[in-house]
């Protein structure tokens, strides 16, 4: 009896038709696939997460505090308003000291497209036309007034500021109202 059972033919499968190495293969397979894959996405989509220059962003923070901090000691308030038609932006400054004859005003405005991360800066110099108002005339190749007016720009970042104090806040609807600046608290 022993001998027709051992004198048989044993049934044998091919290697890659074995269920048990596909169990086996299959899995880490998979999670090599899925991690060059996941790869694929991440290289190709990165952001710059990082500044070219953030370590001399990072010394500025200090300087960018005192400058709030003195902006709070005098007591500063600015009002600002878009004038289209004569194309100006014109401010009123109050402060508890004397005020200079010139200001850097900084506008940042997104993207026209609703998805864009992109952001283009401009700066126009604010002159004392008076005690306390000071006038800035939009550049005409920059853009700006065409950006207010064409699209749907509704939110202007502004940073007011000089080498001893800033004020910043944020312009919501620029061409319906006027926006108060107040030094950060």
């Amino acid at each position: 009896m022993n001998s027709q059972i051992l004198t048989g033919k044993i049934k044998r499968d091919l290697w890659y038709k074995e269920p048990w190495l596909l169990l086996v293969v299959g899995g880490p397979l998979i999670v090599v696939v899925a991690s060059l894959f996941t790869g694929f996405i991440a290289f190709r989509g990165a952001d710059q997460v990082v500044a070219k220059d953030y370590y001399r962003q990072g010394l500025m923070i200090n300087t960018n505090l005192q400058r709030d901090a003195n902006a709070r000691v005098m007591k500063l308030d600015a009002h600002l308003q878009l004038d289209l038609a004569q194309r100006q932006i014109v401010m009123q400054l109050q402060s508890a000291q004397a005020l200079p004859e010139s200001v850097q005003l900084s506008i940042a405005v997104s993207g026209a497209n609703a998805g864009s991360v992109s952001e283009i800066v401009h700066r126009l110099t604010m002159q004392a036309s008076s005690a306390g108002r000071y006038v800035g005339d939009l550049p005409h190749d920059s853009g700006l007034d065409l950006a207010l007016v064409q699209s749907n720009v509704k939110l202007l970042h502004l940073k007011l500021e000089t080498n001893d104090w800033r004020l910043t806040g944020d312009w919501h609807d620029p061409l319906q109202r006027s926006v108060e600046l107040t030094p950060v608290q």
